[in-house]
């Protein structure tokens, strides 16, 4: 899976808009954050880049399915986020199949709403 098709993917599933807070013109960043957010209430449901060459997605989840999803392959403590809540998956280099990868983003939207 490509940058683009994962932010198509988290816009299918939610009601998700894409958002570039981070990118600012002029400031020079090595990572460009696709950030997703809620239409009616402007809050963070996932966030998408690429850092090192490998495609990552940081979602929120509850911490107890947090805790057992780091056990896997390709997920790890957020990337700049609360370590607790949010959760960084290597969407091309982990365990997790589509349908899993869909639960979790649909997990992140209802916690964020």
């Amino acid at each position: 899976m490509n940058e683009k098709q994962l932010i198509k993917l988290i816009e299918v599933e939610t009601d998700a808009y894409l958002s570039y807070p981070f990118n600012k013109p002029g400031v020079n960043s090595t990572i460009k954050w696709s950030v997703l957010k809620h239409q009616k209430n402007d809050k963070i449901l996932a966030m998408v880049y690429v850092k090192d060459e490998e495609l990552l997605m940081n979602v929120k989840l509850l911490p107890e399915h947090s805790e057992s999803l780091r056990m896997l392959k390709g997920v790890e403590p957020g990337y700049h986020m609360n370590k607790k809540y949010w959760s960084t998956i290597a969407i091309n280099n982990t365990e997790l199949t589509l349908t899993e990868l869909k639960n979790i983003i649909k997990e992140s939207y209802e916690l964020t709403r």
